[in-house]
């Protein structure tokens, strides 16, 4: 198989097995959906079953049971984007867009592009945080 597709295979598997347990699981859900029934239609919904056994794995793991089943579910999301990959090379530049998509969720779709001019004004023992990204603040 081509390396490129193998990584983004990876990549894939690595990033679905991530979202399981996160906000906006359906969109997640429904995208990886849609690759299978435009690529392999009659696989998708056993595909479907597969992420929603994956998810309930997921969250029981959250829950404490004892097992880890992160490695496991990466393993087999990866194995199922390898083989559609290797089947279906023309469904790359689908998962890719899907792929950035989950990224640019997971970073709360903040891109910070060009300069950033912040401006703030203070009177009397008033506080100003600014920041152009993530901020933690303790104050006690």
């Amino acid at each position: 198989m081509d390396p490129v597709l193998l990584t983004l295979a990876g990549t894939a598997g690595t990033s679905l097995v991530g979202l399981l347990v996160a906000e906006g699981w359906q969109q997640t859900r429904d995208g990886v959906v849609t690759v299978w029934r435009r690529f392999r239609p009659g696989a998708a919904e056993d595909v479907e079953r597969e992420l929603e056994a994956s998810r309930t794995a997921a969250l029981d793991a959250g829950e404490g049971d004892g097992q880890d089943p992160a490695g496991r579910l990466e393993g087999q999301w990866i194995g199922r984007f390898a083989a559609l990959l290797g089947e279906q090379p023309e469904a790359a530049d689908e998962l890719r867009g899907l792929v950035e998509e989950w990224q640019r969720r997971a970073d709360g779709g903040q891109q910070i592009r060009g300069d950033v001019r912040m401006e703030a004004r203070a009177e009397g023992d008033a506080r100003i945080y600014q920041a152009a990204r993530d901020q933690h603040i303790t104050e006690r």
